[in-house]
């Protein structure tokens, strides 16, 4: 059975994942790479005729999608949060649209009715929405992993197993934020090493001997 397709989209795919941090065009080449590493999924659960592998990928990917839109409402809630005057009240602190200011308050360009905000709810919101997106990544990992374990089980390719090892200790460490990061990040390089490495066809299964 023919791999070559799936081992050079999964891999080209899987590069593209890395450019997400890119300014501006990273979320294009992101979703570009996610859809190129599930067809390449797709392919390779076709061929290893192995649904579970497809499917617990693409859980994954959903529940990806999910979390970075909890992260999303929980930075727009903090962007259009407007907080009110703290300290001594010579001084407001307002967030809004990137904008802060200071030494507004006494004279009347700001005041409590203007800013208005909840500085208090805002936090709470990121908060959440940050534990949210954590657990969801956790879970997202725990099916990233139990993907590519069968695919190193069908094809035999070892790194996959790595790489789904390691996607998932990372996705638990990214409470750490750097070394969540790290471990992601190396888990992804093997993700691409396993693509690459594929072979070109599947073995065929031996005919029992009569």
């Amino acid at each position: 059975m023919d791999l070559k397709t799936a081992k050079l989209m999964g891999g080209i795919g899987a590069i593209l994942t890395l450019f997400i941090v890119i300014p501006v065009i990273g979320w294009l080449l992101g979703i570009a790479g996610l859809v190129l590493v599930l067809i390449s999924v797709k392919t390779i659960s076709d061929a290893t005729k192995e649904k579970g592998i497809f499917t617990n990928y693409l859980v994954a990917a959903i529940l990806s999608f999910i979390g970075s839109l909890a992260l999303l409402f929980g930075g727009a809630a903090l962007i259009f949060t407007k907080v009110g005057a703290f300290g001594d009240g010579t001084r407001s602190f307002a967030i809004g649209r990137g904008i802060i200011s200071r030494g507004l308050w006494n004279n009347g360009m700001m005041g409590p009715n203007m800013l208005g905000g909840h500085p208090g709810l805002a936090i709470i919101t990121v908060v959440i929405a940050i534990a949210v997106a954590w657990v969801i990544a956790i879970i997202a990992g725990y099916f990233t992993k139990s993907s590519f374990d069968k695919i190193s089980e069908k094809t035999g390719e070892k790194n996959f197993k790595t790489a789904g090892l390691l996607i998932f200790l990372g996705s638990i460490l990214l409470v750490l934020f750097g070394a969540g990061t790290i471990v992601l990040l190396v888990g992804v390089i093997f993700e691409i090493i396993a693509f690459f490495s594929l072979p070109d066809k599947l073995a065929e299964p031996e005919l029992p001997q009569t």
